[in-house]
């Protein structure tokens, strides 16, 4: 049903893919910014059409951290299988690629999904914040 390859989205389906997942709104012009600055972006694509359907990415500095985002599928094709692809794949890079004590982390909107491949809640040991830029 699906393949997984490393890939970047265009801003447009990357904005698509996230809207239809329920995540929080990017910029077009922060999207044609950032995409294709990551250290490793991955697209999930339906086998027969080559459409995309989902996505991760990481981001980070390549030596001392690596942080997991944009991690969706939109949802007529969740729970099929393919996130784990994608998750797969980008775990496949960071084995590859971070030297040892690495910091890999993630923000999780789900629970469940990502302690398979060894992820914990950081608390109480660190407690995850955010900030957003003003919407212009």
């Amino acid at each position: 049903m699906f393949r997984v390859e490393r890939g970047v989205p265009s801003p447009e389906i990357f904005l698509m893919i996230r809207k239809a997942a329920g995540m929080g709104p990017r910029s077009m012009e922060g999207a044609t910014i950032g995409l294709g600055r990551e250290l490793c972006s991955v697209v999930l694509k339906l086998e027969e059409s080559g459409r995309i359907v989902g996505m991760g990415r990481i981001v980070g500095d390549g030596g001392t951290v690596f942080h997991i985002c944009d991690m969706a599928v939109i949802p007529d094709f969740q729970r099929q299988g393919g996130g784990t692809m994608v998750m797969n794949e980008l775990m496949r890079y960071i084995e590859e690629e971070a030297p040892p004590n690495t910091y890999i982390n993630l923000l999780a909107d789900v629970s469940g999904f990502y302690e398979r491949w060894g992820f914990k809640p950081s608390r109480p040991s660190s407690t995850g914040m955010h900030l957003k830029s003003d919407s212009k």
